[in-house]
């Protein structure tokens, strides 16, 4: 009897110690964005996951709800997405995709539970379980802008914006002088505003909207004649693409000649080729306009002797190429020129001048081409690009035109060599050249400077031929127009006996003038406006 009584003794007390250590299952905690949310009904664990009522989700994560009592399915939709739940089914939607769900929705105490971690994802936010402190937390980052500038995406001048998560905008005005653009996130850059001025942008200025929603908006000051559209460079980012305009084609007949007239809102980068035969009748000049968006309307051609049609599209949008293309009446003689915001194609029964002629004759005339710098002495040097390479590139291309146009001339180096200032003036003196052209690139601590600037030496003969230069790179380039300066100390056009200049094509400081001087585009651009100055000044001399 005494064992038995022992025994259940010890029954008791190992049940009521086991009792007394089971303790309750702490509940658990929901932090939304770092706020501890509360509710009338407690989140419920099953099979490892957390439940919570729906209208936590909605409330506290900017999501709507809708319930279908007849389909027992319930709706989480907000600005990124939506989901569709059905009590008791394992199955969901999330946009048009069936995902399987380790738990299912459920009505507990007349309310509707869903799984956290399930609905917090899919509506983009981050879910984090700490089972020490039994606390979920679920964060939700408002997009934010982290930087903005102006470069080239997509071969053509762009606002870049970018984001620290997919930025959703909307296009809400556009007057022709201003291009308003709306996107839902935070400004959060050192600036606001970024002066260009470059004959495409004139200033970007960007700002939240006080209306009690999370939108910045971005407005563009464009100029006359200049388009726009949008491009998604990458998931985080969206660039507003400055575009180029074909505003117009005019044809007239000349004499002898047909002149196709074909005009865009500013210097444009083009190419053209012929396709085709011209004894199958199917022979073509085709002229591509890059960066330009097509507005012109086709003109009428009347009966002529060179060209039987003329068709333009827009070949590409991505990036936009505006294509013109001649259908042409055999093996007729042509030429296609540019002058500032024009390209004229040229059809004659007779020989057409080349451009060295057109402007008068460069025959026999020395000119010497000094590319700036070199060897040891690279000049200014950004993102892995060194001045000495751009100015050799556009010299040797200026070389190719002016030889093709019968000039002869000479190079201060052809090569990455160190040449002395003074020696490069001797060359030019000891040959007696007619003309020194000093190739350049700028730079500045302001990196918002861009544009085309020469230098002279004070006489008025260097002057005027610095004037002609100026106008006519400026006109080719389209970069802003810096004018000519003064350098009473510069050797190379101080020394010099002929007419000389220096021109600073454009500046590597400035990302958007970089990232064109890396293209061979623009090179070829910068060397034929420097030749259209020396044919300019020779004919007006």
């Amino acid at each position: 009897m005494i064992r038995k009584v022992f025994i259940a003794f010890l029954l008791v007390l190992f049940l009521g110690s086991a009792i007394c250590t089971a303790q309750p299952a702490m509940p658990v905690e929901i932090y939304i964005n770092h706020q501890k949310v509360t509710s009338d009904v407690s989140p419920v664990v099953y099979k490892d996951r957390t439940l919570v009522p729906i209208r936590v989700i909605s409330e506290n994560l900017n999501a709507s709800v809708s319930w279908n009592d007849k389909e027992k399915t319930v709706k989480v939709y907000s600005d990124e997405r939506q989901i569709v739940l059905k009590i008791n089914d394992t199955r969901a939607l999330v946009g048009q995709q069936t995902v399987i769900l380790d738990v299912p929705a459920m009505i507990i105490n007349n309310r509707t539970m869903v799984p956290l971690r399930f609905v917090g994802e899919a509506l983009m936010a981050e879910v984090l379980w700490n089972s020490k402190l039994r606390r979920v937390d679920v964060i939700k980052q408002v997009p934010q802008i982290v930087d903005f500038s102006y470069t080239t995406v997509n071969k053509a001048p762009a606002v870049l914006i970018k984001g620290n998560a997919p930025l959703e905008y909307s296009v809400v005005g556009h007057d022709g002088e201003r291009v308003a653009i709306d996107i839902k996130a935070k400004l959060n850059t050192s600036k606001n505003v970024i002066d260009i001025s470059d004959g495409l942008l004139k200033k970007v200025i960007a700002g939240e909207l006080k209306n009690g929603s999370v939108l910045t908006r971005f407005v563009l000051e464009i100029s006359e004649g200049v388009s726009f559209y949008i491009l998604e460079p990458d998931q985080n980012s969206v660039a507003i693409a400055i575009t180029n305009i074909l505003s117009s084609v005019d044809v007239d007949e000349e004499e002898d000649t047909l002149i196709a007239r074909l005009k865009t809102a500013y210097p444009a980068t083009y190419n053209y080729f012929t396709l085709g035969s011209p004894g199958n009748g199917d022979y073509r000049l085709v002229v591509d306009i890059s960066n330009a968006r097509l507005l012109a309307s086709s003109p009428e051609i009347s009966e002529n002797d060179y060209v039987k049609g003329l068709r333009m599209s827009q070949f590409a949008v991505d990036p936009y190429v505006a294509r013109v293309v001649f259908d042409l009446k055999g093996d007729v003689n042509y030429r296609v020129f540019q002058n500032g915001s024009e390209i004229s194609v040229i059809f004659s029964s007779r020989e057409i001048p080349s451009r060295g002629d057109e402007g008068g004759s460069l025959k026999n005339k020395i000119i010497v081409i000094d590319p700036g710098h070199g060897g040891s002495d690279p000049g200014a040097v950004y993102s892995g690009i060194y001045e000495k390479d751009l100015n050799l590139d556009i010299a040797i291309r200026l070389k190719k035109l002016l030889e093709e146009s019968g000039a002869r001339v000479l190079m201060t180096r052809e090569s990455d060599i160190y040449v002395s200032l003074y020696t490069r003036a001797d060359i030019a003196n000891q040959v007696g050249a007619h003309l020194f052209v000093s190739i350049h690139n700028n730079s500045s601590t302001n990196i918002s400077t861009s544009g085309t600037m020469t230098l002279y030496y004070p006489t008025p003969e260097k002057k005027a031929f610095a004037q002609i230069l100026q106008k006519a790179v400026v006109e080719t380039l389209g970069l802003p127009d810096l004018g000519i300066s003064e350098r009473p100390n510069l050797v190379v056009t101080r020394e010099t006996k002929m007419p000389s200049a220096l021109v600073e094509v454009a500046f590597m400081s400035n990302s958007r003038d970089l990232a064109l001087l890396k293209t061979d585009e623009f090179k070829q651009k910068a060397a034929e406006g420097i030749y259209r100055g020396i044919v300019k000044y020779f004919s007006a001399n």
